[in-house]
């Protein structure tokens, strides 16, 4: 037995895990959102695309968090990434509410059903990859 006693890691954390996975997956977000916007400035898209392509981008986020966290944490993948998609998606509604003036509508519910489920996919993927050995 060791003299020292082993000082919980905060880096290691599942919260601080979730939360930097949560950052990761709104850089995504944002970097998906980049790319729609370069594609509609050449084009002339109607709001149900624009939207629909928030949309997208607000699940290719989901699934990036969720499987980078699953994937640091190498348990409780589901749990991982529901629980990131849920950040994912209070994150991006909370700025949603500030910056834009959006009301949260019947929509909410929708987008944050798929972004948990995306989340939770990302997780189980994330845990079930195989660690490089090198």
């Amino acid at each position: 037995m060791s003299r020292y006693k082993r000082r919980p890691n905060l880096i290691n954390s599942s919260v601080s895990c979730m939360l930097m996975s949560a950052g990761f997956g709104i850089i995504v977000i944002l970097l998906c959102l980049l790319c729609f916007a370069m594609l509609l400035s050449k084009l002339n898209a109607p709001p149900a695309l624009v939207s629909a392509m928030a949309s997208v981008s607000l699940c290719v986020g989901g699934y990036c968090g969720g499987y980078l966290c699953a994937r640091k944490k190498r348990r409780n993948g589901l749990a991982m990434g529901v629980a990131c998609g849920v950040i994912i998606f209070m994150i991006v509604m909370i700025f949603g509410i500030i910056f834009a003036k959006a009301a949260i509508g019947i929509s909410s519910g929708g987008k944050l059903f798929f972004t948990m489920l995306c989340g939770a996919i990302g997780g189980v993927v994330g845990v079930n990859t195989k660690k490089r050995r090198y």
